[in-house]
């Protein structure tokens, strides 16, 4: 944990607003201890369209996620209508069983549970066999809003009916309860309350398609908690539909439902809360201990790219290409002044160290001349004001000879460039080398 204190400004880490910790703003915080972040970007992975993931690539993620500190993971396992199990979510479930990884996992079946309306196609029990068989500690059915009293009523005894059986198989289990924001809420509680009753060790709540905003989510948290008859662990799963995906998960886990997560966003439509940056402003801006391992979080990103083949944007938070790129004119001038790692970190909150990322500048149009004169002296190079003034020119121009993005010079171009046009200005003038 790298703020433990609660401390706005930690030397070579982060440098924050006081107002973070103020009793004004903290005073009806009341994150889960431990947090219970859960996490998803192996099934997310598996449902984003176009990805390139391998089973391998799977187990490499898995063992990054595993490394830095992932304690619960959740998978699914669906039939989706059909009579066999999807062939892919079969073969990762299997394979990610079989990793002998730190962490749990959760395995949501959409064969466990019906609706209520009769008897379900697929006999749950089998879907517990096959669990059992791949080496399933903890499943997870889901409970589905019922079309009746007479309907939930049959869907409440095949839910005790499976868990009975999954517990006498020496299985644990947790309950789903999808569009748990739009769904009617009292009804939404007689499921949670009977699951709780029945033995549940959790309750997993999703609102996949966005419809709490981040101050109703802690309204919508709140008033869940309070109308459970015993309480268990939550968590919430949302989307980002609305840009909101982050906030709203902190607001769920600052309301006590640990947040649901993948790396770098990996998921299908406008993507899932990414872990690096829920889990980097739980730590820094809240104090919340998340038990996630914050200077290996680029590298994990960079290996979910690499694995997935799903770009990051430039310009994502945390592990974005911009996160800590210094171009314009100050951010370069102290980056050359006084080192891209100085402390406090150049033009934001969060040193790049707490993540494990690599700062660097690069020479954009908007270069000054006063960041021409600090590179000269960087470089050893003793410039009259008609040096620098070729100099300045000669940058200029060879960024313009750039026709497509990136349009910069790199730092090891910048200085070859500023070297050159100063030789050529000394020969043409006849005068000795200045470098």
């Amino acid at each position: 944990m790298i703020n433990p204190r609660h401390e706005y400004r930690v030397e070579g880490s982060h440098w924050v607003s006081p107002i973070n910790f103020e009793e004004e703003v903290t005073r009806e915080f009341d994150f889960p201890r431990p947090l219970g972040l859960i996490d998803s970007t192996l099934r997310k992975t598996n449902y984003t369209a176009g990805t390139r993931t391998t089973i391998d690539g799977y187990l490499r993620i898995a063992q990054a996620l595993d490394d830095i500190g992932i304690k619960d993971e959740s998978l699914n396992l669906d039939w989706w209508g059909d009579d066999e199990p999807n062939a892919r979510e079969l073969a990762l479930v299997r394979e990610i069983l079989a990793g002998g990884f730190g962490f749990t996992c959760n395995v949501y079946a959409d064969t466990l549970l019906g609706n209520g309306e009769g008897a379900p196609k697929i006999d749950p029990r089998s879907t517990v066999d096959l669990l059992l068989e791949l080496g399933a500690t903890v499943i997870g059915p889901g409970i589905v809003e019922a079309s009746s009293p007479e309907a939930e009523a049959r869907q409440f005894a095949q839910l005790a009916e499976v868990t009975q059986y999954a517990a006498s198989n020496g299985l644990e289990w947790t309950v789903t309860l999808a569009q748990a924001g739009r769904r009617d809420f009292d009804a939404m509680m007689r499921a949670a309350n009977e699951a709780v009753a029945l033995g549940a060790r959790r309750i997993d709540l999703m609102d996949s398609t966005s419809s709490l905003g981040p101050e109703a989510m802690r309204v919508f948290i709140r008033r869940f908690r309070s109308r459970l008859t015993t309480a268990v662990p939550l968590t919430m799963h949302v989307h980002d539909d609305f840009g909101l995906g982050t906030a709203a998960a902190i607001a769920a886990a600052a309301a006590g439902a640990g947040p649901d997560v993948s790396v770098n966003g990996v998921s299908y439509r406008c993507g899932f809360p990414p872990l690096e940056e829920v889990a980097t402003s739980l730590e820094v801006l809240y104090g919340v201990d998340t038990g996630i391992r914050l200077d290996r979080l680029q590298a994990l990103s960079d290996l979910v790219y690499e694995e997935t083949g799903i770009p990051n944007p430039a310009l994502k938070p945390v592990t974005g290409e911009y996160a800590y790129l210094k171009s314009t004119t100050a951010d370069v001038l102290s980056a050359l002044r006084d080192g891209v790692r100085t402390f406090p970190p150049i033009s934001g909150c969060v040193h790049a160290d707490v993540v494990g990322a690599d700062i660097r500048w690069v020479w954009d149009r908007l270069s000054t001349r006063a960041m021409v004169r600090q590179l000269a002296v960087n470089l050893g190079l003793e410039l009259d004001d008609d040096a620098v003034e070729t100099g300045y020119r000669a940058l200029n121009d060879a960024i313009d000879e750039i026709v497509e993005y990136p349009r910069w010079l790199t730092p090891e171009r910048a200085e070859a460039v500023l070297r050159e046009a100063v030789l050529r200005e000394a020969v043409r003038s006849g005068e000795p080398s200045r470098a």
